[in-house]
Protein backbone atom coordinates (compact mmCIF):
# COMPACT_ATOMS: atom_id res chain seq x y z
CA UNK A 1 0.00 0.00 0.00
CA UNK A 2 2.86 2.38 0.80
CA UNK A 3 4.53 1.61 -2.53
CA UNK A 4 1.25 2.34 -4.37
CA UNK A 5 0.85 5.66 -2.52
CA UNK A 6 4.47 6.64 -3.22
CA UNK A 7 3.97 5.75 -6.89
CA UNK A 8 1.02 8.18 -7.10
CA UNK A 9 2.97 11.04 -5.53
CA UNK A 10 6.18 10.50 -7.50
CA UNK A 11 4.38 10.02 -10.82
CA UNK A 12 2.45 13.25 -10.27
CA UNK A 13 5.55 15.14 -9.13
CA UNK A 14 7.43 13.93 -12.23
CA UNK A 15 4.76 15.53 -14.40
CA UNK A 16 2.65 12.54 -15.38
CA UNK A 17 -1.03 13.37 -15.80
CA UNK A 18 -2.49 9.88 -15.48
CA UNK A 19 -1.65 6.28 -14.74
CA UNK A 20 -3.04 3.12 -16.31
CA UNK A 21 -2.53 -0.47 -15.22
CA UNK A 22 -3.64 -2.65 -18.09
CA UNK A 23 -3.68 -6.21 -16.76
CA UNK A 24 -4.89 -6.70 -13.22
CA UNK A 25 -6.17 -10.27 -13.19
CA UNK A 26 -9.64 -10.66 -11.73
CA UNK A 27 -8.56 -13.58 -9.53
CA UNK A 28 -5.91 -11.39 -7.85
CA UNK A 29 -8.34 -10.08 -5.25
CA UNK A 30 -5.65 -8.32 -3.21
CA UNK A 31 -4.55 -6.22 -6.21
CA UNK A 32 -8.13 -5.41 -7.17
CA UNK A 33 -8.84 -4.25 -3.59
CA UNK A 34 -5.61 -2.25 -3.42
CA UNK A 35 -6.08 -0.29 -6.65
CA UNK A 36 -9.75 0.40 -5.95
CA UNK A 37 -9.01 1.50 -2.36
CA UNK A 38 -6.34 3.89 -3.68
CA UNK A 39 -8.91 5.60 -5.93
CA UNK A 40 -8.11 3.93 -9.24
CA UNK A 41 -11.17 3.56 -11.49
CA UNK A 42 -11.82 0.32 -13.33
CA UNK A 43 -12.12 1.39 -16.95
CA UNK A 44 -11.64 -1.86 -18.83
CA UNK A 45 -12.69 -5.48 -18.60
CA UNK A 46 -10.98 -8.03 -20.83
CA UNK A 47 -12.85 -11.32 -20.57
CA UNK A 48 -11.02 -14.64 -20.72
CA UNK A 49 -7.69 -13.10 -21.68
CA UNK A 50 -5.17 -15.30 -19.90
CA UNK A 51 -4.44 -18.86 -18.96
CA UNK A 52 -2.62 -18.74 -15.64
CA UNK A 53 -0.71 -21.55 -14.02
CA UNK A 54 -2.72 -23.11 -11.22
CA UNK A 55 -6.02 -21.66 -12.44
CA UNK A 56 -8.67 -23.55 -14.33
CA UNK A 57 -9.96 -22.00 -17.53
CA UNK A 58 -9.31 -18.53 -18.82
CA UNK A 59 -9.06 -15.58 -16.43
CA UNK A 60 -10.51 -12.10 -16.94
CA UNK A 61 -8.41 -8.96 -16.46
CA UNK A 62 -9.21 -5.36 -15.60
CA UNK A 63 -7.65 -2.05 -16.58
CA UNK A 64 -7.33 0.67 -13.93
CA UNK A 65 -6.92 4.42 -14.49
CA UNK A 66 -5.94 7.19 -12.08
CA UNK A 67 -6.17 10.90 -12.88
CA UNK A 68 -2.99 12.21 -11.25
CA UNK A 69 -4.15 15.80 -11.69
CA UNK A 70 -6.86 15.06 -9.11
CA UNK A 71 -4.28 14.05 -6.47
CA UNK A 72 -4.20 16.79 -3.79
CA UNK A 73 -0.97 18.79 -3.74
CA UNK A 74 -0.57 18.00 -0.02
CA UNK A 75 -0.97 14.22 -0.62
CA UNK A 76 1.11 12.31 1.94
CA UNK A 77 1.93 8.73 0.90
CA UNK A 78 2.62 7.59 4.46
CA UNK A 79 -0.73 8.82 5.77
CA UNK A 80 -2.50 7.41 2.71
CA UNK A 81 -0.91 4.01 3.21
CA UNK A 82 -2.18 3.80 6.78
CA UNK A 83 -5.84 4.22 5.82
Amino acid sequence: RLMAACFLKFARDLGYKASYFNLVFANNEASVRLWESMGFKRVAHVPKCARLKGCEGLIDAFGYHYDLESLPQEFDPISASLR
